[in-house]
Protein backbone atom coordinates (compact mmCIF):
# COMPACT_ATOMS: atom_id res chain seq x y z
CA UNK A 1 0.00 0.00 0.00
CA UNK A 2 1.56 3.60 -1.11
CA UNK A 3 2.74 5.80 1.95
CA UNK A 4 -0.44 8.35 0.99
CA UNK A 5 -3.04 5.67 0.86
CA UNK A 6 -1.55 4.72 4.83
CA UNK A 7 -1.75 8.55 5.76
CA UNK A 8 -4.89 8.84 4.42
CA UNK A 9 -6.48 5.79 6.17
CA UNK A 10 -4.69 7.06 9.95
CA UNK A 11 -5.75 10.75 9.71
CA UNK A 12 -9.49 9.81 8.94
CA UNK A 13 -8.88 6.74 11.36
CA UNK A 14 -7.52 8.94 14.17
CA UNK A 15 -10.66 11.87 13.31
CA UNK A 16 -13.08 8.84 14.08
CA UNK A 17 -11.21 7.34 17.29
CA UNK A 18 -11.46 10.96 18.60
CA UNK A 19 -14.98 11.03 18.12
CA UNK A 20 -15.95 7.81 19.25
CA UNK A 21 -14.03 8.46 22.27
CA UNK A 22 -15.96 11.55 23.39
CA UNK A 23 -19.10 10.47 21.78
CA UNK A 24 -18.44 7.51 25.03
CA UNK A 25 -17.31 10.02 27.42
CA UNK A 26 -20.33 12.27 26.99
CA UNK A 27 -22.78 9.25 27.15
CA UNK A 28 -21.52 8.33 30.33
CA UNK A 29 -21.81 11.71 31.60
CA UNK A 30 -24.91 12.55 30.22
CA UNK A 31 -26.74 9.15 29.04
CA UNK A 32 -29.92 11.16 28.29
CA UNK A 33 -29.18 14.29 26.04
CA UNK A 34 -25.52 13.13 24.77
CA UNK A 35 -26.62 12.59 21.65
CA UNK A 36 -26.84 16.47 20.68
CA UNK A 37 -23.64 17.18 22.09
CA UNK A 38 -21.89 14.17 20.58
CA UNK A 39 -23.54 15.23 16.88
CA UNK A 40 -22.35 18.97 17.28
CA UNK A 41 -18.60 17.73 17.81
CA UNK A 42 -19.15 14.95 14.51
CA UNK A 43 -20.15 18.09 12.38
CA UNK A 44 -16.88 20.31 14.24
CA UNK A 45 -15.18 17.25 13.06
CA UNK A 46 -16.57 16.97 9.73
CA UNK A 47 -16.00 20.63 9.11
CA UNK A 48 -12.62 20.72 10.48
CA UNK A 49 -11.38 17.55 8.08
CA UNK A 50 -12.93 19.45 5.01
CA UNK A 51 -11.45 22.75 5.45
CA UNK A 52 -8.12 21.54 7.20
CA UNK A 53 -7.60 20.32 3.39
CA UNK A 54 -8.10 23.31 2.02
CA UNK A 55 -11.14 21.97 -0.87
CA UNK A 56 -14.75 22.57 0.16
CA UNK A 57 -15.84 22.35 -3.14
CA UNK A 58 -14.86 18.78 -3.41
CA UNK A 59 -15.59 17.93 -0.38
CA UNK A 60 -19.08 17.70 -1.04
CA UNK A 61 -20.05 20.99 0.38
CA UNK A 62 -20.44 22.25 -3.61
CA UNK A 63 -23.31 20.43 -5.66
CA UNK A 64 -21.98 20.31 -9.02
CA UNK A 65 -25.59 21.42 -10.02
CA UNK A 66 -27.64 23.10 -7.45
CA UNK A 67 -30.84 22.04 -9.27
CA UNK A 68 -30.38 18.69 -9.96
CA UNK A 69 -29.40 18.16 -6.04
CA UNK A 70 -32.37 20.20 -5.15
CA UNK A 71 -34.65 18.22 -7.38
CA UNK A 72 -33.66 14.53 -6.44
CA UNK A 73 -33.49 15.41 -2.83
CA UNK A 74 -37.35 16.37 -3.87
CA UNK A 75 -37.89 13.08 -4.84
CA UNK A 76 -36.43 11.33 -2.13
CA UNK A 77 -38.35 13.54 0.36
CA UNK A 78 -41.43 13.08 -1.39
CA UNK A 79 -41.15 8.87 -1.32
CA UNK A 80 -40.97 8.80 2.25
CA UNK A 81 -43.38 11.67 3.09
CA UNK A 82 -46.05 9.90 0.84
CA UNK A 83 -45.51 6.75 1.87
CA UNK A 84 -45.60 7.81 5.64
CA UNK A 85 -49.06 9.54 4.78
CA UNK A 86 -50.71 6.48 3.23
CA UNK A 87 -49.88 4.41 6.44
CA UNK A 88 -51.12 7.00 8.53
CA UNK A 89 -54.11 7.66 7.12
CA UNK A 90 -54.38 3.63 7.63
CA UNK A 91 -53.57 3.61 10.91
CA UNK A 92 -56.29 6.66 11.68
CA UNK A 93 -59.09 4.85 10.58
CA UNK A 94 -58.07 1.45 12.51
CA UNK A 95 -57.96 4.15 15.74
CA UNK A 96 -54.67 3.30 16.48
CA UNK A 97 -52.45 6.57 16.17
CA UNK A 98 -50.71 7.49 18.74
CA UNK A 99 -50.71 11.75 18.55
CA UNK A 100 -46.99 13.43 18.59
CA UNK A 101 -46.97 16.86 20.08
CA UNK A 102 -46.08 19.48 17.45
CA UNK A 103 -43.13 20.39 19.38
CA UNK A 104 -41.96 16.72 19.63
CA UNK A 105 -42.28 16.62 16.36
CA UNK A 106 -40.30 19.38 15.22
CA UNK A 107 -37.62 18.48 17.95
CA UNK A 108 -37.70 14.97 15.88
CA UNK A 109 -37.05 16.53 12.30
CA UNK A 110 -34.23 18.74 13.74
CA UNK A 111 -32.83 15.80 15.25
CA UNK A 112 -32.85 13.08 12.45
CA UNK A 113 -32.32 15.44 9.50
CA UNK A 114 -29.61 18.09 11.01
CA UNK A 115 -28.15 15.67 13.77
CA UNK A 116 -28.25 12.37 12.48
CA UNK A 117 -28.79 13.29 8.52
CA UNK A 118 -26.44 15.84 7.99
CA UNK A 119 -23.71 15.39 10.70
CA UNK A 120 -23.16 12.13 9.50
CA UNK A 121 -23.29 12.99 6.13
CA UNK A 122 -21.04 15.69 6.02
CA UNK A 123 -18.51 13.44 8.45
CA UNK A 124 -18.73 10.47 6.42
CA UNK A 125 -19.53 11.44 2.65
CA UNK A 126 -18.47 15.23 3.11
CA UNK A 127 -14.89 14.29 5.00
CA UNK A 128 -14.10 10.30 5.01
CA UNK A 129 -14.85 9.82 1.55
CA UNK A 130 -13.38 12.57 0.14
CA UNK A 131 -10.22 12.46 1.86
CA UNK A 132 -9.92 8.61 0.47
CA UNK A 133 -11.25 9.01 -2.87
CA UNK A 134 -8.20 11.57 -3.11
CA UNK A 135 -5.37 7.90 -2.49
CA UNK A 136 -7.67 5.73 -3.04
CA UNK A 137 -8.66 6.21 -6.91
CA UNK A 138 -9.42 2.63 -8.35
CA UNK A 139 -12.86 3.26 -10.73
CA UNK A 140 -15.70 0.59 -10.74
CA UNK A 141 -17.57 0.86 -14.14
CA UNK A 142 -21.38 -0.19 -12.47
CA UNK A 143 -23.44 -0.04 -9.44
CA UNK A 144 -26.23 -1.94 -9.10
CA UNK A 145 -26.67 -2.62 -12.87
CA UNK A 146 -26.49 0.72 -14.00
CA UNK A 147 -23.48 1.93 -15.95
CA UNK A 148 -21.87 4.47 -13.88
CA UNK A 149 -18.32 4.85 -12.64
CA UNK A 150 -17.69 5.16 -8.87
CA UNK A 151 -14.53 5.24 -6.92
CA UNK A 152 -12.91 3.12 -4.17
CA UNK A 153 -12.37 4.83 -1.65
CA UNK A 154 -16.15 5.24 -1.33
CA UNK A 155 -16.34 1.41 -0.66
CA UNK A 156 -13.66 1.73 2.02
CA UNK A 157 -15.86 4.26 3.72
CA UNK A 158 -19.31 2.68 3.56
CA UNK A 159 -17.72 -0.71 5.39
CA UNK A 160 -14.76 0.27 7.24
CA UNK A 161 -15.71 3.78 8.43
CA UNK A 162 -19.43 4.11 8.16
CA UNK A 163 -20.99 0.40 8.05
CA UNK A 164 -18.38 -1.48 10.64
CA UNK A 165 -18.32 0.84 13.66
CA UNK A 166 -22.11 0.58 13.55
CA UNK A 167 -21.28 -2.57 15.76
CA UNK A 168 -20.00 -0.40 18.36
CA UNK A 169 -23.76 1.24 18.92
CA UNK A 170 -23.85 -1.23 21.85
CA UNK A 171 -20.53 -0.81 23.60
CA UNK A 172 -18.98 1.89 26.19
CA UNK A 173 -15.29 1.30 27.75
CA UNK A 174 -16.07 4.19 30.18
CA UNK A 175 -19.71 2.48 31.30
CA UNK A 176 -18.04 -1.07 31.11
CA UNK A 177 -21.16 -1.89 28.81
CA UNK A 178 -20.34 -4.50 25.96
CA UNK A 179 -23.05 -5.39 23.92
CA UNK A 180 -23.13 -6.32 20.25
CA UNK A 181 -25.82 -9.15 19.31
CA UNK A 182 -27.30 -10.52 16.14
CA UNK A 183 -29.28 -6.62 15.91
CA UNK A 184 -26.34 -5.16 15.79
CA UNK A 185 -25.01 -6.97 13.52
CA UNK A 186 -27.48 -6.65 11.19
CA UNK A 187 -27.69 -3.29 11.70
CA UNK A 188 -23.92 -2.88 10.73
CA UNK A 189 -24.80 -4.94 7.50
CA UNK A 190 -27.50 -2.72 6.88
CA UNK A 191 -25.50 0.65 7.57
CA UNK A 192 -22.73 -0.76 4.87
CA UNK A 193 -25.10 -1.21 1.86
CA UNK A 194 -27.11 2.16 2.56
CA UNK A 195 -23.81 3.83 3.59
CA UNK A 196 -22.76 2.60 0.07
CA UNK A 197 -25.64 4.11 -2.03
CA UNK A 198 -25.21 7.25 -0.12
CA UNK A 199 -21.47 7.53 -1.08
CA UNK A 200 -22.46 6.71 -4.67
CA UNK A 201 -24.91 9.74 -4.60
CA UNK A 202 -22.57 11.93 -3.42
CA UNK A 203 -20.00 11.09 -5.89
CA UNK A 204 -22.93 11.39 -8.62
CA UNK A 205 -24.21 14.63 -7.34
CA UNK A 206 -20.51 16.43 -5.80
CA UNK A 207 -22.26 17.12 -2.28
CA UNK A 208 -23.95 15.95 0.38
CA UNK A 209 -27.04 17.43 -0.18
CA UNK A 210 -28.82 14.13 -1.75
CA UNK A 211 -27.39 12.06 1.00
CA UNK A 212 -28.07 14.01 3.42
CA UNK A 213 -32.25 13.65 2.29
CA UNK A 214 -32.44 9.84 2.12
CA UNK A 215 -30.41 9.42 5.20
CA UNK A 216 -32.52 12.26 7.09
CA UNK A 217 -35.84 10.94 5.52
CA UNK A 218 -34.90 7.22 6.77
CA UNK A 219 -34.16 7.75 9.99
CA UNK A 220 -36.92 9.85 10.32
CA UNK A 221 -40.12 7.63 9.04
CA UNK A 222 -38.09 4.90 11.32
CA UNK A 223 -38.34 6.15 14.36
CA UNK A 224 -40.29 9.29 14.47
CA UNK A 225 -42.94 7.94 12.61
CA UNK A 226 -42.26 4.45 14.74
CA UNK A 227 -43.42 6.61 17.87
CA UNK A 228 -47.26 7.30 16.12
CA UNK A 229 -47.58 3.95 14.60
CA UNK A 230 -44.91 1.11 16.47
CA UNK A 231 -41.73 0.50 14.93
CA UNK A 232 -42.69 -2.85 12.98
CA UNK A 233 -45.14 -0.47 11.12
CA UNK A 234 -42.62 2.47 11.03
CA UNK A 235 -40.21 -0.07 9.47
CA UNK A 236 -41.96 -1.48 7.07
CA UNK A 237 -42.77 1.68 5.93
CA UNK A 238 -38.88 2.51 5.83
CA UNK A 239 -38.65 -0.23 3.78
CA UNK A 240 -41.54 -0.16 0.81
CA UNK A 241 -39.87 3.73 0.56
CA UNK A 242 -36.11 2.61 -0.26
CA UNK A 243 -37.29 0.29 -2.29
CA UNK A 244 -39.81 2.61 -4.34
CA UNK A 245 -36.51 5.12 -4.77
CA UNK A 246 -34.27 2.00 -5.20
CA UNK A 247 -36.47 0.01 -8.08
CA UNK A 248 -37.85 3.44 -9.65
CA UNK A 249 -35.26 6.46 -9.17
CA UNK A 250 -32.38 5.13 -8.22
CA UNK A 251 -31.18 4.13 -11.71
CA UNK A 252 -32.81 7.05 -13.20
CA UNK A 253 -30.90 9.30 -11.37
CA UNK A 254 -27.43 7.72 -12.15
CA UNK A 255 -28.08 7.98 -15.35
CA UNK A 256 -29.15 11.27 -15.71
CA UNK A 257 -26.86 14.06 -16.85
CA UNK A 258 -26.14 16.53 -14.51
CA UNK A 259 -27.21 19.80 -15.37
Amino acid sequence: MRTEQLRALAEVAAVEICFLVVAWLLQAINPSGYGWYSKSFMIFLGLLGIFAHGKPGEYGLKPKSLGFSAKWSAYVIAIFALTSVVVLLAAVAAGILVALEPTALLTMLVWYYLFVGFAEELFFRGYVQSRLNEVFTKKYERFLGVDFEWTQGTLITAIFFFGLPHLLTGINPFTGTYRVGPLVIAIAVFAMVVGLVLGVLREKTGCILVPTALHGSLVFTTFALGKAIGLAASNAVAAIALFVFFALFLGRMLREPVA
